[in-house]
């Protein structure tokens, strides 16, 4: 969820792109295709060219990699040349790693933390390879030390995004697309009943567990009243997200099967119009002054998906402008 408060102020390789409208009933657009390219790289190539670039990455060195001659760079929305921006200052890899790989979109992404001149940060790549060739590359740096330093006080990531999925429990690529979906359209219609969540699901976002997590306050807790303390789906419940108008677009980039994963990046839209929450059984509860300004949030968010249900959602936030272009 895009929090209007402090977070909100954050060899080969391979990928593509679909969207999804915001609708309530919407399932994604121009999914990923089911066969795979003669070409294509398994799981460990994809992962492969991921090791790569973050060691040409760490060396400032694009040089290194095999680029398509009109390969594309974003870092944080803006197209560049790669080897700018972040290629230029970033100075170590951190501990924290999640990646995940969809052999059959040819494309590989993951969450690391990372130094900045020797700050803590957390990257999100997304890679795509054509004909052996990088065709695309997608960036977000979650800049500010206090996320990544609260990632890196885990011992490693929850165990959900390292174990590959039992067989019998893996749900079709179409569904865990749906699934996803879901999660946004219960968003923007304000019902956690939406989203098919499981009852052990949580999330966390830049760095910090927002769900079931009593001691923190994103700044919604009144009294006895505090969203953080409840589970996925009656935090949505809560309709505290509404001056969230749109999620869209929705580009839902990887489906990694074998490991239950979807990932993508996902423009939430904020009027600034809507100024205060009612909240069933609590009441009306004004917003912060943060969202009662027109901005978009760039999320890149990744769900765990076993038997057709949402187990776990991380990401990360990145306010822009408003109406600022996915550089897509």
């Amino acid at each position: 969820m895009a929090n209007p408060l402090s977070r909100v102020a954050m060899v080969a390789l391979c990928l593509g792109v679909v969207s999804a409208s915001a609708t309530k009933s919407a399932s994604p657009q121009g999914t990923a295709p089911h066969t795979m390219p003669a070409s294509a790289c398994d799981d460990a190539c994809l992962t492969g060219y991921l090791d790569h670039y973050l060691s040409a990455l760490v060396a400032h060195d694009p040089a290194r990699l095999p680029l398509s001659p009109h390969v594309r760079f974003t870092e944080n929305t803006v197209p560049m040349k790669l080897g700018d921006a972040l290629w230029g200052t970033i100075s170590g890899m951190g501990t924290y790693k999640i990646y995940f790989a969809d052999p059959h979109a040819g494309e590989v992404g993951c969450e690391v933390t990372i130094r900045e001149n020797g700050t803590p940060a957390i990257l999100v790549v997304r890679l795509k390879v054509v004909a052996k060739k990088i065709t695309e590359v997608e960036t977000v740096v979650r800049r500010g030390a206090e996320p990544a330093e609260n990632l890196e006080k885990l011992p490693q990531p929850n165990p959900v995004w390292l174990e590959p999925v039992p067989a019998a429990a893996r749900t079709p690529r179409a569904d865990m697309l749906k699934d996803a979906n879901l999660y946004f359209d219960g968003i923007v219609h304000l019902d956690g009943n939406i989203p098919p969540f499981d009852a052990t699901c949580n999330r966390v976002l830049d760095g910090t567990q927002d769900t079931n997590n009593p001691s923190y306050n994103e700044g919604w807790a009144n009294g006895k009243y505090n969203p953080a303390a409840l589970g996925c789906r009656d935090n949505m419940n809560t309709k505290i997200w509404a001056y969230i108008k749109s999620v869209d677009p929705r580009r839902f980039m990887i489906v990694d099967e074998k490991m239950g994963i979807v990932f993508g990046f996902f423009m939430f839209t904020h009027p600034g119009t809507v100024l205060e929450a009612d909240v069933p059984g609590i009441g009306k509860i004004p917003m912060p002054p943060s969202a009662k300004r027109p901005f978009n949030v760039e999320v890149a968010e990744f769900f765990k998906i076993q038997n057709n249900k949402i187990r776990q959602v991380e990401g990360v936030q990145l306010a822009l402008p408003y109406h600022q272009p996915t550089g897509w």
